[in-house]
This record gives structure tokens, C-alpha cells and sequence, in this order.
């Protein structure tokens, strides 16, 4: 048989896949909050069997049991089988990967209140990092005023092997360090060591002080008024000084609007008004109409709508409300429908369709371990291969072909797991 381009095409698509398959070694990084539950359950476990669940009898035989029990293997076992609630598929997973690392420690006779973690999730999982430190390679936080971020916020993934180091500040604090006040802050004192920012009075946008009078901006709706942050009227939007007669222009959505350089309050029914009182409406808003007199009156919308069968309608200011009748309620497309008795039954019904399909499934999949994932993908990239080559043997072209398809569609499956 003549070897061809497209039989080479066919070993090298295996051989790709073979070497860039990413091995769980590679892959997996344990999350830190999974690695520290397990071993704050371990602690919390540890102390529950400490007695071994003996109590009384024979002091003598006891004690000397439980000098064996202590650090033997079945304890040890107790122990593991409840370091992870039934759901929890990461924890299984890292406590089956690494079961030989916890039986390494338990020969070491040591507490798991003392070091387990730092033996355990900081030097051998390398899922957490010591405090203060953060990412692949526990790089330090920073540090400003001798503190880990001023002592005025927290190190972004301080204590795992994730985040970006950078420091995300406490409200009031802002700067890499977080040693500087936000605008609407500010410095009550600073040292070497310490910095503390305080807020603004509420007529401060941005200040040097806590008072009124020490504002270096007024916060919005607010004026400057012999040296202190007054606020404007309420029906202001924006002024010169206090008072409505000094508004820059008026609220409106407070229904309020300038008459002879004031701004007053209009009536309920006016939108606009050239006075106080429904006469002096500009025009009427929407659920009310100008009589002859030219007042801004109640539209009785009760007149014209409502008119579904079982249907009440009640007349308010400006406008109206439709409901059923007694015994009656709207179904989704709005019409009134006498309430069934058999209708309790019904939804109950319905909770229980929804336990029985739509509840979360009490027997979830085991995630593979780490090893039981190695010998799958050894498996089945040999499987490619061979399958590659037999069928180049025939078709080259089909063979490569058949190489790159398995390779991916194994790939996606072993993914799954």
C-alpha cells in the first residue's frame, strides 16, 4: 500500500489531540471556600468523635480504647464520609482526589484546629493562600499606612489563589491604597498609620468639614448662602436663594408652576396654571374636563367603561378602577369568572405536578475524579487512533476526517464530566 499525504494527515490529527488533551492535573484549580469548608468540617467532625461514642463502663477499658480509637483509621473514616452534603459535588471531588493527603495527616497526630488548613489547602492543594496574599502564586496585598490596604478596605482574592490584588475600598475611601476621601468625604485625621474619612453634611456635595458651612460644592438643589449650603424650596428646580420666589424654574412633576416669578403650587386637576385654584388651570390633565365655567372638573369614567359582564366600576379623582363582583375574579384575559370550589383542589394539584417534575433531581451524578478522567481519555484517544489508522488504511482522506471528528466530539463528552 502506498503511504500518501492524507494517511500522514490521518496520524498527525491523532496525535494532536493526543498531546493537546488537557490532563486534570492541568485543568483543575480547587476553589478555596471548598477546600476550607472541608477542613473546618474535618475540625467540627473531630470534636463529635472525640469520645469515640462511648461514655461510662470500664474507665480502665475505656481509656485505653480510646487511646487506639483516637487516630485510628476508623475514626478517620467516620470522619470523611461526612465532610460533604449530598449536593455537593465539588467538595466529593476534592476529597476523593486528595483522601490520601488527610491519611497522610492523620499519621501526623496534630489537631485540625492548628494546621489542617495551612497543611492541607495553602502548601499541598495550593486552593488557598496564607491572609493577606492572593493568586497562583500568593503574591502579597498592598500595603499602605502599614495596613493591607490603609486598613480601609479589602485585597481583591486576599486568601485564595484567585483576584486581582487590587484593593476595593470601604465607602468614604478611594485611591489604590484607599488612603484618600471620595469628594463627598472628608479627612478627619491622618497619621502614619491610620486614616479616617467622614461624610459630608446632606447640603454638601463636596466639603473640607462636617458643617453646612464648610461645603466646597452644594449638592444639587441646594444654594450658597452667606457661606453655607441652603436647600432650594420644594417646588424649585434649581435657585438663586430661599425661598419660591427664587427658583430658576419649577418642578413640575410637584405640579408646580411660575406665576408672577413665583413658583406656587397648582391645583390637583390644572396641568399648568396661571393661579392657585381648578379656575386657573392652563389646561386639564387626563381623567378631568373644562366645564362651561371653564373649571377643570372629574371625568365619571364609570359612564362609559366597565361594561364586561360581572363587572363594578368605582369612580375616582381623575380616574377609575374596574373590578369583578363578589364570588367573581379576572382570569388572564380579563374577564370576571365565578370562583369554583373545586378550585383549591386544583392548584394544590398544580404543587404537586410541580414537586414531582420540576424539583431538583435527589440523586445528582457523581463527578469523575481525577483519575478515573485520565483513564477515559487514555481510553478513547487510543480508540481515535486506531479507528484512524484502520480506516486510512482504506480511504486516507476519510481517515483524517474520522480523527478530527472523534477527537472533538470525545473531547466535548469527557467535558461533561
Amino acid at each position: 500500500m502506498k503511504w500518501t499525504m492524507w494517511h500522514e494527515a490521518a496520524v498527525l490529527s491523532c496525535l494532536f489531540f493526543f498531546l493537546a488533551w488537557p490532563s486534570p492535573a492541568e485543568s483543575v484549580q480547587w476553589n478555596c471556600a471548598t477546600c476550607k469548608g472541608i477542613t473546618d468540617r474535618f475540625a467540627e467532625k473531630y470534636a463529635e468523635t472525640e469520645k469515640g461514642g462511648f461514655g461510662g463502663g470500664n474507665t480502665d477499658w475505656e481509656e485505653t480504647y480510646l487511646k487506639e480509637y483516637r487516630r485510628s483509621e476508623v475514626r478517620l473514616l467516620e470522619i470523611i464520609e461526612q465532610l460533604c452534603t449530598k449536593d455537593n459535588h465539588a467538595c466529593h471531588a476534592l476529597v476523593e482526589e486528595h483522601e490520601e493527603l488527610l491519611e497522610e495527616w492523620w499519621k501526623k497526630d496534630e489537631s485540625p484546629h492548628t494546621n489542617l488548613y495551612k497543611w492541607l489547602c495553602i502548601d499541598h492543594v495550593k486552593a488557598c493562600c496564607p491572609n493577606n496574599t492572593w493568586g497562583p502564586s500568593c503574591r502579597d496585598c498592598p500595603v499602605g499606612r502599614e495596613k493591607v490596604c490603609s486598613g480601609r478596605g479589602k485585597c481583591d482574592g486576599d486568601g485564595t489563589r484567585e483576584g486581582t490584588g487590587a484593593c476595593s475600598c470601604d465607602k468614604g475611601y478611594q485611591g489604590a491604597l484607599c488612603e484618600q476621601c471620595t469628594v463627598d468625604h472628608y479627612e478627619e485625621y491622618k497619621n502614619t498609620t491610620h486614616v479616617s474619612c467622614k461624610e459630608c453634611n446632606e447640603a454638601c456635595d463636596e466639603c473640607y468639614g462636617p458643617e453646612a458651612n464648610e461645603c466646597k460644592k452644594c449638592r444639587d438643589n441646594h444654594v450658597l448662602v452667606e457661606g453655607s449650603c441652603e436647600e432650594c424650596d420644594p417646588l424649585c428646580k434649581g435657585c438663586t436663594g430661599v425661598g419660591p420666589e427664587n427658583c430658576v424654574k419649577c418642578d413640575v412633576g410637584k405640579g408646580a408652576d411660575m406665576v408672577e416669578g413665583v413658583c406656587i403650587e397648582c391645583a390637583r386637576p390644572c396641568h399648568g396654571c396661571n393661579g392657585p385654584g381648578p379656575e386657573n388651570c392652563k389646561r386639564c390633565r387626563m381623567g378631568y374636563k373644562q366645564n362651561k365655567e371653564g373649571i377643570c372638573e372629574d371625568v365619571d369614567e364609570c359612564q362609559s367603561m366597565c361594561r364586561l359582564q360581572h363587572e363594578v366600576c368605582t369612580n375616582t379623582m381623575g380616574g377609575y378602577d374596574c373590578e369583578c363582583e363578589e364570588g367573581y375574579k379576572k382570569n388572564p384575559r380579563g374577564d370576571c369568572v365565578m370562583l369554583l370550589k373545586d378550585e383549591v383542589a386544583s392548584e394544590v394539584k398544580k404543587v404537586n405536578m410541580f414537586e414531582k417534575y420540576m424539583k431538583p433531581n435527589k440523586h445528582p451524578k457523581k463527578m469523575l475524579t481525577g483519575s478515573t478522567q485520565e483513564a477515559l481519555r487514555l481510553v478513547s484517544i487510543f480508540f481515535i487512533v486506531v479507528l484512524a489508522l484502520v480506516v486510512a488504511m482504506v480511504e486516507p482522506v476519510l481517515g483524517a476526517f474520522v480523527a478530527v471528528v472523534g477527537g472533538v466530539v470525545w473531547y466535548f463528552v469527557l467535558k461533561t464530566y
